[in-house]
């Protein structure tokens, strides 16, 4: 969910390393944690609805048109399937993908910046939080550790992009700033009945408040 700052050596190379070479030479490499993201995206609602436990393969595979088979060679197992949501791999791609869009207004627009942050955030709810309740009904406690650097990185970048939006904010501010957007993120990963269009609104809501004691005056 963090998106204040560009990602390290080490994750880009092993980002250039996911991913395997399928099909005739001279084909292009198939992105495979990007196709494991459609497919587990397309299962999502059936996680959410079902449960983990109800969900049966083959309604996985169906709901994502695909082969049995076809799905066993992108999750090798269930687990792995209704669980993908908190792969770090799959969550750093987001991030990638934001940076890659969006990094050039850090500095030159950190208003909309943030506004686009917002969207990664919403982005990062609806992917991670089938996989949360998978989690919580299999007892995958292992994922807090996950929701734990998430939600601490995203507190840290908001509270990084909404000082360089009001410099003269002074710090208690800004961190009273960044633990309410992280108490919002909080609520709509684990409240399946918050819609991204509620967890949009309330982080503008909050963005907007912060304007408006900051800057009176700005509409």
């Amino acid at each position: 969910m963090a998106f204040s700052s560009s990602l390290g050596n080490t994750e880009l190379i092993y980002l250039e390393k996911v991913g395997m070479l399928f099909g005739k030479r001279g084909r292009p490499s198939e992105d495979r944690l990007a196709r494991q993201r459609e497919i587990y995206q397309a299962v999502a609602p059936l996680i959410v609805r079902d449960g983990a436990r109800r969900l049966s393969m083959r309604e996985a595979a169906q709901a994502a048109c695909l082969s049995i088979g076809g799905l066993y060679h992108y999750f090798p197992t269930k687990r792995e399937l209704v669980l993908h949501g908190l792969c770090p791999e799959a969550i750093l791609r987001l991030c990638e993908d934001f940076h890659a869009q969006f990094d050039d207004l850090a500095e030159r627009n950190p208003r909309q910046y943030i506004k686009e942050g917002i969207e990664l955030v919403v982005e990062q709810v609806r992917f991670c939080r089938p996989a949360i309740h998978a989690a919580l009904e299999l007892g995958a406690e292992s994922f807090w550790q996950v929701i734990e650097t998430l939600l601490t990185g995203t507190e840290q970048a908001f509270e990084t992009n909404l000082q360089r939006l009001f410099p003269e904010a002074s710090d208690q501010e800004v961190q009273q700033w960044g633990r309410a957007i992280r108490r919002t993120i909080c609520a709509a990963l684990l409240d399946k009945s918050i819609s991204p269009g509620e967890l949009r609104d309330e982080l503008h809501i909050l963005i907007d408040g912060y304007i408006s004691r900051a800057h009176p005056r700005i509409t």
